[in-house]
């Protein structure tokens, strides 16, 4: 196996395949990449076994073949060679012996035998899925979505951080799609605050009241996207285990996540009467200072309000510190009291897109200052909606 590559586009498909190499595997073959070149086209795959990806390069002066190479080496000595215009990469068949020839430079690794790779059904020498557009929506094969390079990058970066790290509730490790023919909705939830994201069309292009729950790591996969993805699920004994998004030259397969998303629309307050309305950068940078001294730990701050000012209040009676700052907004009740932990706020604030504001105004609204409180970028969004949940004071 021989060929000559680009460094750049070499590099650019190794940085695509990183995400899905374990940083240490029971199985050893898994912290190689899977090469095979045929006819000029290399293919190369990634595996961890919860996420594939597969990508396609084109090269040079080649002869077929293949190999496992250990991925994590093959990227530095890729990183370190700097501005390398082409790479010489030769394998010998005898011993999987790969060698690297760079400017002088020459470099060698040990490979293994590519029939050591886990078998990974329905990747291997598939095509990238082709559509009757005259086909309907309730079929598996027709569990199919187009999101442009924005819409997908925005769904995963507008859901990622709400995602729970508790690995005994799976269901809210990961995003919740629900596809409604033209619209699709991306909820996460760590049960202390929501955020639900929407791709809207204006015409039914999404499967038809169909429910995903795909891993938190596969979003942040998707958030890098550098193309258009086209979305199809793959079954296996009549149930959907995978998810597959195709790429220009790459694609990426992950698991589903087989357990039951909880009921958000319960939670989701329809009837929040009260409005604060402040500026953004004003409310986020205030947050940010007054933030330095609430308790380590509770990350507490107080946000007491009055009909024209916000006064936000925080303080640590271990450290005897405290620190308070006012500003300006409008709410439409005399006083109200309300307490949050200031992390989420901000996660939630840095979440919003000043372009979907007026004016830069962010709404807060209340019913209770138990019960959930709805960060919105306007009172008519119809994209993002953020729910977090306001801290429990002891009366005594």
């Amino acid at each position: 196996m021989e060929f000559t590559v680009s460094l750049v586009d070499f590099k650019n498909v190794l940085q695509k395949l990183l995400p899905a190499i374990p940083p240490k595997s029971t199985v050893p073959v898994l912290e190689h990449i899977y090469m095979k070149l045929s006819q000029g086209r290399l293919q190369l795959v990634a595996t961890d076994q919860t996420i594939t990806i597969i990508s396609y390069l084109e090269v040079l002066n080649s002869s077929e073949g293949a190999v496992l190479v250990p991925a994590r080496m093959l990227n530095e000595i890729v990183k370190a060679l700097g501005n390398t215009t082409t790479l010489n990469f030769i394998v010998n068949p005898d011993n999987f012996e790969v060698k690297l020839f760079a400017n002088k430079g020459e470099y060698e690794m040990k490979g293994l035998d590519p029939d050591d790779y886990i078998d990974i059904p329905q990747l291997f020498d598939i095509e990238k899925p082709v559509y009757d557009e005259n086909d309907g929506l309730a079929t598996n094969q027709n569990n199919r979505a187009e999101f442009t390079k924005s819409q997908i990058s925005k769904l995963a970066e507008q859901t990622i951080y709400c995602v729970s790290s508790d690995e005994y509730r799976i269901a809210m490790t990961g995003v919740f799609f629900q596809f409604r023919e033209n619209y699709v909705n991306a909820v996460s939830t760590d049960s202390f605050r929501l955020s639900r994201f929407t791709v809207q069309s204006d015409r039914p292009v999404f499967p038809q009241n169909f429910d995903l729950l795909i891993p938190a790591k596969s979003l942040e996969i998707l958030k890098k996207a550098d193309s258009d993805v086209v979305m199809t699920t793959v079954e296996n004994f009549d149930k959907i285990t995978h998810v597959r998004f195709d790429m220009d030259n790459t694609i990426f397969l992950t698991r589903v996540l087989d357990d039951k998303f909880p009921p958000y629309e319960s939670v989701l307050p329809k009837s929040n009467d009260l409005f604060l309305i402040v500026d953004l950068y004003e409310f986020e940078n205030a947050i940010k200072r007054v933030s330095l001294f609430a308790h380590e730990k509770s990350k507490q701050i107080k946000f007491m309000i009055e009909p024209d000012l916000l006064h936000i209040y925080a303080e640590d009676e271990d450290s005897g510190k405290h620190g308070k700052e006012t500003i300006s907004c409008d709410f439409n009740r005399d006083n109200f009291n309300v307490v949050f932990n200031y992390k989420y706020i901000l996660e939630a604030l840095e979440h919003i897109d000043p372009k979907d504001t007026n004016d830069n105004l962010v709404y807060l609204t209340f019913s209770d200052s138990t019960k959930p409180a709805l960060l919105l970028p306007s009172l008519d969004s119809q994209e993002t909606l953020m729910l977090i949940m306001p801290v429990r004071i002891s009366s005594n």
